[in-house]
């Protein structure tokens, strides 16, 4: 399926969900959406809306409603629906499990390795491969939230001035370079601007930090659009950003 249509699905599944869901409830019914959804027609939507209501205990009543709430929001328009939560979906998504590599031999295990044997061609033992690093733990609700707002800004930047984006992009490196922030987190941010638009915006930082970012990227938007259109960006991203579950643990505003 065209990645629109996919985008779409789960804007839609945010957008009826997330007032009923805490955060990993709702990033689980996300996944489950985009591994078991086939098509959009009355049957794909009931059985998924089934599967989320009997995971997380949605009475009947409540399950019902959420049939006709997905089915009008699949059919809205982008303006209407949250951003895409696709890059919420792959923070603290598991590494695929790596089988355990099989037991060895008690007398190949004992068995040091001949480097003349292994010149005359008889075969040696293997060497058993060190176990998998651990995932990396789902990041902060801060973390999170300042990531989903600098995303909607960038958003609304790119559909309704997307010629202004490259001075945005100017404007913000030389604020990071005329920052205080640390030296890691000033490398992140190099990196996300390199492309902007494809990045999860994630930084890896203090909550001053982050509200030091959000400060720097809201003086380049005023000097890339001019303050009023900034403030009207900015103010838009911010609600945004008030819209989804980790907003409950760490507002927006915060970072203002």
């Amino acid at each position: 399926m065209a990645t629109q249509a996919l985008s779409q699905r789960r804007r839609a599944a945010y957008a009826v969900l997330s007032p009923l869901l805490e955060e990993d409830a709702l990033l689980d019914a996300l996944r489950m959406q985009h591994q078991s959804m086939r098509g959009d027609s009355v049957s794909d939507i009931i059985g998924y809306i089934d599967q989320v209501a009997a995971r997380n205990h949605i009475d009947a009543a409540s399950r019902k409603k959420l049939y006709e709430a997905y089915f009008k929001a699949l059919k809205q328009p982008e303006s209407e629906l949250p951003m895409d939560p696709w890059p919420l979906m792959q923070i603290g998504t598991p590494a695929a499990p790596t089988p355990a590599p099989a037991p060895m031999p008690a007398s190949a295990a004992a068995t040091p390795f001949d480097p003349a044997a292994s010149a005359a061609g008889t075969s040696q033992p293997m060497v058993t491969a060190l176990p998998p690093a651990p995932a990396a733990p789902p990041a902060s609700p801060d973390r999170v939230v300042c990531a989903e707002l600098l995303r909607n800004a960038l958003t609304e930047v790119q559909r309704f001035h997307a010629g202004s984006l490259t001075d945005l992009r100017s404007s913000a490196l030389e604020q990071l370079d005329q920052g205080r922030l640390s030296q890691p987190v000033r490398k992140q941010v190099r990196d996300a601007w390199a492309q902007p638009m494809q990045v999860s915006w994630v930084i890896d930082g203090t909550p001053a930090e982050l509200s030091q970012l959000v400060h720097q990227f809201y003086v380049a938007l005023c000097e890339a659009l001019g303050p009023i259109d900034a403030d009207q960006v900015l103010t838009r991203a911010v609600r945004s950003a008030e819209q989804i579950p980790a907003a409950r643990q760490f507002s927006p505003r915060k970072l203002i």
